[in-house]
């Protein structure tokens, strides 16, 4: 939890929008906050990652427990007594709902103590259960509950379920919000039951002058790799994923005998900052996506290197498409790979199988 909550959602609009891009977000903003009564009791706030979804769901918590008056437009005080409360981690009004997986790659910081023990990537029911009592008992400050539970669609058939026995008949000032990337994954009916927020993405020049104002010009150029999202970037580059990518990146604009790259790849996945196979995966989709796109006398959506187009000239286009679907069909077993070598090694054959045609 960030020293000071209230600040959130001030950082995340001043240093990415300028003011006509930010008027939007401004109002909605207002239309949570102008009335908290009539608020709703499950929000979800939607979009692609690194844009500061959960930097606006954690803003919006810390106004709803904030015990000091406020304007409608204002956050949390970031001062009074559940503020500080909430910035130590320690508020008994607020709950986090979060993958098993995620919270121990906080506190184990992943290496060989991870690796003994590996949380669900699931939100189960039995977490649901644990915290029972707190949708259900008055809250200990007399004010608002939250319950903010991301990523949501994380949260199995059964976990959903259960929430949407409780968001049916929702206890006073009791809230749930939510964060998603992947939000059309969730039931319907649950999507029913909760005001969806959408997030836009980031302009370019925006982005650039937010990484620049973090040391991280020369990180730019991932931008078309990371959606847009500058966030994105950051994370990566302070957790020393962005090295891995560069990693990865480098043998795809000079592929090799797939075996040896296989081989190294699996030392990117094994490190303390490695890429996940999933990340893997998708950045072999932008690869070959690129390649289909200058194979077809396009320009490069992901890549900017000069080296994607001259790559492609001499492939064919239908070879390209097969093994697109190839690798798309096996990004659904990357998460749970009976042996991540000889996954790496089928992965990297199908790929470049059109370089060696």
């Amino acid at each position: 939890m960030p020293d000071n909550p209230s600040i959130i959602f001030v950082s995340y609009l001043s240093n990415i929008y300028q003011v006509s891009d930010l008027q939007l977000n401004i109002k909605t903003w207002n239309s949570l906050t102008a009335d908290l009564a009539r608020l709703p009791h499950a929000l979800l706030f939607a979009g692609q990652p690194g844009i500061g979804k959960r930097a606006m769901a954690e803003a919006l918590a810390a106004r709803l427990l904030c015990e000091s008056p406020r304007e409608a437009d204002q956050t949390a005080c970031g001062t009074c007594a559940s503020c500080k409360l909430l910035a130590s981690g320690q508020h008994p009004d607020f709950r986090v709902l979060q993958p098993e997986a995620e919270g121990e790659s906080d506190e184990e910081g992943g290496g060989a103590a991870a690796e003994k023990k590996k949380g669900s990537r699931q939100i189960r029911i039995a977490q649901l259960r644990e915290i029972e009592d707190f949708f259900y008992v008055g809250g200990h400050r007399g004010g608002a509950r939250v319950c903010l539970i991301d990523p949501a669609e994380a949260m199995n058939p059964v976990t959903a379920n259960s929430l949407l026995k409780i968001l049916e008949e929702p206890s006073a000032s009791l809230y749930f919000i939510m964060v998603s990337t992947n939000w059309r994954k969730l039931l319907p009916t649950l999507l029913s039951r909760v005001r969806r927020v959408m997030l836009p993405t980031v302009p370019r020049g925006e982005a650039e002058r937010w990484l620049a104002g973090r040391n991280l010009a020369e990180q730019t150029r991932w931008l078309p790799f990371f959606g847009g999202a500058p966030r994105e970037i950051a994370v990566a580059a302070a957790s020393g994923r962005l090295k891995a990518f560069e990693t990865l990146v480098a043998d795809l604009l000079r592929p090799g005998d797939p075996l040896a790259t296989a081989g190294r790849w699996e030392t990117l996945v094994k490190s303390d900052n490695g890429l996940g196979l999933d990340e893997v995966v998708a950045t072999l989709q932008k690869w070959l996506f690129d390649l289909a796109l200058c194979a077809s006398g396009a320009a490069p959506r992901y890549f900017q290197q000069a080296a994607i187009p001259l790559l492609a000239k001499p492939l064919a286009l239908p070879s390209l498409v097969q093994a697109q679907q190839q690798i798309s069909r096996l990004r659904l077993w990357s998460r749970h790979p009976l042996n991540p070598r000889l996954f790496l090694e089928d992965l990297c054959v199908r790929a470049f199988k059109p370089l060696n045609s």
